[in-house]
């Protein structure tokens, strides 16, 4: 089995427990692990994979607990660092279990996390970039991008989600930045998962079709488009499925797509060489994943919601 190494944030998710208020009139919160790469470490994790983190936390109480929740997680923590403070995301969740987030980015935390911090990184194993934070101003989008260029050199597996959140990306000249460096990923990338959102503005296409024909394109072979409820639609050489989800009870969205990026991978880590995955595996690992991430809504928080094999097992005999 393969180790995933997942770099990006981790960060704390200050979870509104008041269903369906705004964070304007939101009062209770629940402190909970977060950050869209440690989830999908997380899940890797939960379902018995083998997964590392890359990144910064803050020098502060906060960041000793995102340590000690990675390491009891069995997450490895060799290119775990402290510095600055730690990020903090209000999450206020609706009456349909969709999320708002508010982001208080932590001064010198995750976002300067630099090349050299990793320059040991072993070249075998998957690597996957799926940060909200990594294509903003500061020294994480350079280790990013050099990361990647360094594993596309060594023909490592390169998993892609770009992960947009409209509460960071708030002005046109981020947004052109991001769909830009989305863009450059894409032709790194060996699998995306994007949202149909996602896909139209990195695209700029105005169907979810021209969509997925830009991404492959521009250079990803596999493509997945999470559809919520309607499940996931897969596209791989010149083929195209919808993959439906399990009926489930929502109460918090929280982390779903990253525990199917997590449920993918784990998948695809038990493999040698990925490339020789065909179309009906990939409906297996998928029709997986999309368990993976049905399981998650089911609980609050991202993490701590996050199935184990067993769980998942269940629901697929």
């Amino acid at each position: 089995m393969q180790t995933v190494y997942c770099i990006g944030e981790l960060l704390i998710d200050f979870i509104c427990k008041d269903k369906g208020v705004s964070l304007a009139q939101a009062t209770t919160f629940e402190k909970k692990a977060g950050g869209a790469p440690a989830n999908v470490a997380a899940a890797i994790a939960k379902l018995g994979g083998e997964s590392a983190f890359l990144g910064q936390v803050g020098a502060d109480a906060f960041g000793t607990y995102l340590a000690d929740v990675l390491t009891q997680a069995a997450i490895q923590t060799k290119y775990l660092t402290q510095a600055g403070q730690t990020t903090l995301a209000f999450v206020s969740i609706d009456e349909h279990g969709e999320r708002s987030f508010q982001f208080n980015r932590g001064g010198d935390g995750d976002y300067t996390l630099t090349p050299e911090q990793i320059t040991t990184l072993t070249t075998t194993g998957m690597i996957h970039f799926g940060s909200a934070t990594a294509f903003l101003p500061g020294d994480l989008r350079t280790t990013y991008f050099k990361l990647a260029q360094s594993a596309k050199t060594q023909q490592q597996f390169i998993s892609f989600d770009p992960n947009y959140r409209d509460a960071l990306i708030d002005t046109p000249e981020l947004e052109a930045s991001f769909i830009a460096d989305s863009q450059a990923f894409l032709a790194l990338a060996d699998f995306v998962k994007v949202s149909d959102e996602e896909a139209l503005l990195i695209t700029g296409a105005t169907t979810l079709e021209a969509a997925v024909s830009r991404l492959h394109d521009l250079g990803t072979r596999v493509v997945t488009v999470t559809l919520g409820k309607a499940g996931t639609l897969l596209s791989l050489d010149g083929q195209q499925v919808t993959i439906g989800s399990i009926p489930i009870q929502q109460l918090d969205s929280t982390g779903a797509g990253d525990a199917f990026v997590g449920g993918v991978l784990y998948q695809v880590s038990k493999v040698t060489n990925p490339t020789t995955l065909t179309f009906a595996d990939w409906q297996t690992i998928i029709r997986f994943a999309n368990v993976v991430g049905a399981l998650t809504c089911t609980n609050y928080g991202a993490m701590a919601a996050m199935p184990q094999l067993s769980e998942v097992e269940e629901q697929i005999q």
